[in-house]
């Protein structure tokens, strides 16, 4: 595993301690590496400055963590378990993403918001698997949404459940279908829609 510096860490490094400045909490405490199960092999605890690089097992990003995933590889799944923050742009996940309670996931950003006076800078993800996003909360990273999919290649479908706040889905190539239940609000795709393979059972505000 390496935490090798470029550009697009620094500018996502950059917003999330701003954003930490904000919530109150510090980055500074460096990268915490912990060995848990997720199913039945090692995972890495991302918590802290940008994780990138090779990382051979899975991710697991738990309470309190604010997780930056940042042009890694992930030869595992990426499990977010209540109360975490999950930020990951220009990373590739093997064993697909499932979050339960997250407290903000921002998984890809739209084009639009690198320049000002956004100026963050997320590439999509390519992810390997399907992604479940349940009982996620109104997020705490406002102006982005609590759930925020966007110009990801994904190849196992989109289940979307119990979600409390906005969720952008937007510019995705998604091949196993976007499926949602009892969320609180509908999608957003900011005009910007995906390519879906598979059935849709959602709906698009306007």
């Amino acid at each position: 595993m390496s935490n090798k510096p470029n550009k697009s860490a620094a500018h996502v490094q950059q917003n999330a301690f701003s954003v930490a400045r904000m919530l109150g909490r510090s980055l500074a405490g460096g990268l915490v590496l912990a060995t848990l199960s997720i199913g039945a092999m090692a995972a890495t605890e991302c918590n802290g400055p940008p994780l990138s690089g090779t990382v051979p097992g899975g991710v697991v990003v738990n309470d309190g963590d604010f997780c930056l995933l940042m042009d890694a590889t992930v030869y595992d799944s990426v499990q977010v378990n209540a109360g975490g923050i999950l930020i990951t742009c220009g990373s590739t996940i093997y064993g697909g993403l499932v979050a339960n309670g997250a407290a903000n996931l921002l998984i890809g950003a739209g084009a639009d918001e690198e320049g000002p006076p956004a100026n963050f800078v997320c590439p999509g993800n390519n992810i390997r698997g399907g992604v479940q996003i349940s009982n996620t909360g109104p997020g705490v990273l406002a102006p982005a949404p609590s759930i925020s999919i966007e110009r990801d290649i994904i190849a196992g479908g989109v289940h979307l459940s119990n979600n409390a706040g906005p969720m952008m889905v937007s510019a995705d190539v998604i091949s196993g279908g976007l499926f949602c239940k009892n969320n609180a609000s509908d999608l957003d795709d900011e005009g910007t829609p995906s390519v879906i393979v598979g059935r849709i059972a959602c709906e698009f505000g306007e």
